[in-house]
């Protein structure tokens, strides 16, 4: 079901937008709404990179959020330099110690 909602916006945003509708050949309502849904996805996405970035998800739970495939997100992290794993180098180099030790 769909809601109506007002905004109050500038002058020079009305004018951004109209170019928007033009370029797109899109009335207003339609703009405006492409334009929400790229802004929401983008805030989504970002979200969860900040909580991939704090270790708070894991890279599945932030696929799911944004609603990507796992391949996706992947790749997002990397776009985004972003160590997902929480694996450190103290990590590896305590695994090689390990590892060297029972060769």
């Amino acid at each position: 079901m769909a809601t109506t909602i007002s905004v109050r916006l500038d002058k020079a945003l009305l004018n951004d937008l109209a170019k928007i509708e033009k370029n797109w050949q899109a009335d207003r309502s339609e703009a405006i709404r492409r334009l929400l849904v790229k802004a929401v996805n983008s805030w989504k996405i970002q979200s969860a990179l900040e909580k991939l970035r704090e270790q708070k998800i894991s890279i599945g739970r932030a696929a799911e959020e944004c609603r990507l495939s796992i391949w996706e997100m992947l790749d997002i992290t990397k776009e985004n330099n972003i160590d997902w794993t929480g694996y450190s180098k103290e990590d590896l180099e305590k695994d090689l110690k390990i590892l060297g030790g029972k060769a």
